[in-house]
């Protein structure tokens, strides 16, 4: 598919349109793709330096295992 031949099809097609209700669906969908956002570009620089800093230490193999963490958490809080 030629995307570009597609698009000037489009716009060929929205400049004649006169149905007002595909108008407005069409500015819907212009708008809901406009502000669907990934989740990483709402978190702020220093949540992003921590998540990072965490992949690293995944990948150096700094991590503990879900025994390791309900023995300390036991051990601290006796639960």
């Amino acid at each position: 598919m030629d995307i570009q031949l597609e698009k000037y099809k489009l716009m060929e097609w929205l400049v004649n349109l006169k149905d007002e209700s595909i108008i407005s669906k069409i500015k819907n969908i212009k708008k809901e793709s406009s502000t669907a956002s990934d989740w990483g570009d709402d978190i702020s620089e220093a949540e992003k330096l921590l998540i990072n800093a965490g992949l690293k230490d995944i990948e150096k193999g700094n991590t503990f295992t879900h025994e390791q963490v309900a023995k300390q958490i036991n051990d601290t809080y006796g639960i």
